[in-house]
């Protein structure tokens, strides 16, 4: 070392120029001591060694300052006018790196991108590692984008990577970083260029659509029905998740997609079903029409149940098919009950049927019993009184009237009958209903007086004759007085009477009431249904009979207990003149 310090300038320079301005800076302080050491020692002079201490430090940071701003222009000559003049003016996100990786360039919209300026840049890339990656990369993102980026600069391969980049004001976006590299003419790789393109509006939009397309596939796989699509061909391509675990149809091992053979599907269908489920299908493909079908589809158990197949095409705007939509809904239980119902019903119209002919059966019976019962009775009282002693023929020829009475009513309900069966009408006639119930009474004078009942008759004067059968209404009267009759049995002689009252109602009707003095009903509300008796020889069908004659004619009959004992059984028929009904209706 000698006394002038001219040769720490030469170190500084050489300092500044190969370790960078700081460790320049450094040494400008440390030769600084050094030449204060030198020329403010003893040996110097002082005066003048003050001066050249100042002068040399003045000259150590000139050279610092010197080295540092050609530095900086070296920089930028290297980075937007050099190699990279081209990059600079990349439209969006543009960089280059050496052959290492280390970075080299970025332009500016990348550098405005991470919110920093060139100065700054240039100091990060002088670290010389990867602290700028970590610093601007997503920390979730950083260690795959910095294996992708090794794994190029390893095999030279080009980069591409997505990745989240900070931005200025600290929010991240997604990128994608695409880099190549360049080669000499010998080979070798002599850098690095890329772009890094915003993509984070497309990710986000994917990501949307993805999960708008899991909403609906979860809505499609939800509903509960079977959906699938067909090409525009009608080839099966889509099942959703209701229909692979209905049918069994693995999708995966399945041919690809819209390569579904139609034969294929058609073969699910119940063998009895295919040929007019294929002829229908290629009908309405054909046509391009909407279709509906019913048919038995085989389940993954093979059990076929019957399903409704119902398919719509989505056409675009000029009207060609894009693709069909097809539903099916499982109607198996639904068509076994409707089976289930039909056979019921056929089974309750035959036992209806059956039920019908042996109601008539007992009917008749029971209309032919009563005549019979009467002449079989009323033979026998002519008989005794031919054989009296003397004979006496009045009563037997009045007894010989009521056989032949008796005889005609028998030979009527035969007539009835066999006018039902060949659909003859009967003619109307306008009847008195006193006069029936007088010869009803008079008919079975003989049955109250060997029963001991009284007979209590209020018949009004004034009752107006109605359009009814003669016969028929005659036989609702019989009827209702052997019921009253036979009410009595079980009761005292003195308390035996049976009233009947015939009325003009203000409705237009007239009323027949029929009351007795016995125990009375025990179920008033079916008394008139058929079979249905409280008699251990009864067979249920007289006041069936009587209901089924007065609703004929359009008029209504009911029972009901009287409180001071018995039973009274009326009916009421509307007043009818030969003018408003001519036909009356069969029973």
């Amino acid at each position: 070392m000698t006394r002038d310090p001219s040769g720490l300038l030469v170190v500084v320079a050489i300092v500044c120029i190969c370790l960078g301005w700081r460790a320049g800076l450094v040494a400008v302080a440390a030769t600084s001591l050094m030449s204060a050491v030198m020329l403010l020692s003893p040996l110097y002079g002082t005066e003048r060694s003050s001066a050249r201490f100042a002068a040399f430090v003045f000259g150590a940071f000139a050279v610092w300052l010197v080295v540092k701003i050609f530095r900086t222009i070296s920089f930028y000559d290297r980075a937007y006018q050099g190699p990279g003049a081209g990059i600079a003016h990349t439209p969006g996100l543009g960089w280059s790196a050496y052959p290492d990786g280390r970075l080299r360039f970025l332009n500016p919209a990348a550098l405005k991108y991470i919110g920093v300026t060139a100065e700054e840049m240039r100091e990060v890339m002088d670290a010389d590692d990867f602290s700028w990656w970590r610093r601007f990369v997503h920390p979730d993102d950083a260690e795959t984008s910095m294996a992708q980026w090794r794994h190029s600069l390893n095999t030279g391969e080009p980069m591409i990577a997505e990745k989240r980049l900070r931005r200025f004001d600290g929010t991240y976006r997604w990128f994608r970083d695409t880099g190549v590299a360049s080669h000499d003419e010998r080979g070798r790789i002599v850098g690095w260029y890329g772009h890094t393109e915003d993509i984070d509006d497309g990710r986000k939009a994917e990501a949307a659509l993805r999960k708008s397309e899991r909403e609906l596939r979860l809505l499609v796989d939800t509903v509960p029905t079977m959906i699938w699509l067909m090409t525009p061909a009608g080839l099966p391509y889509y099942f959703n998740k209701r229909f692979v675990d209905w049918s069994g149809i693995d999708p995966v091992q399945e041919e690809p997609r819209g390569t579904r053979q139609f034969a294929s599907h058609v073969e699910l269908f119940h063998p009895d079903d295919r040929a007019s489920v294929k002829a229908v299908f290629q009908k309405s493909f054909a046509r391009g029409e909407p279709l509906q079908h019913k048919g038995r589809l085989c389940r993954k158990d093979g059990e076929y149940r019957w399903i409704d197949s119902r398919f719509e095409p989505l056409r675009d705007e000029d009207g060609t098919i894009l693709r069909w939509y097809g539903v099916n809904f499982d109607i198996d239980d639904e068509v076994r009950a409707q089976e289930s119902l039909r056979l019921a019903d056929e089974r309750l119209a035959r036992a209806l049927r059956a039920a019908s002919l042996s109601e008539l059966s007992v009917s008749i019976a029971h209309e032919l019993n009563q005549p019979l019962q009467a002449v079989v009775a009323n033979a026998g009282a002519f008989q005794r009184w031919l054989s009296a002693d003397p004979p006496n023929f009045n009563h037997a020829s009045r007894v010989a009237q009521k056989i032949i009475r008796n005889a005609d009513a028998a030979a009527q309900v035969i007539g009835r009958i066999r006018a039902l069966f060949s659909k003859a009408e009967s003619e109307p006639h306008a009847i008195d209903l006193n006069a029936v119930i007088g010869e009803v009474c008079d008919l079975l004078s003989d049955r109250l007086a060997s029963a001991n009942v009284e007979l209590d008759l209020h018949l009004d004067p004034g009752l107006p004759a109605t359009i009814a059968d003669h016969v028929q209404m005659e036989q609702v009267v019989l009827n209702l007085v052997r019921n009253g009759i036979e009410a009595m049995q079980d009761v005292g002689i003195d308390v035996r009477s049976l009233r009947i009252v015939s009325r003009h109602q203000n409705d237009a009707t007239v009323e027949v009431e029929v009351r007795d003095r016995g125990h009375g009903l025990s179920n008033p509300e079916r008394i008139f249904d058929a079979f249905y008796t409280t008699k251990p020889d009864g067979m249920g069908m007289g006041l069936a009979i009587c209901r089924s004659i007065v609703e004929a004619h359009r008029g209504r009959i009911w029972a009901e207990n009287v409180e001071t004992g018995g039973a009274s059984i009326a009916f009421s028929l509307p007043v009818r003149t030969a003018d408003s009904s001519k036909i009356l209706p069969r029973q």
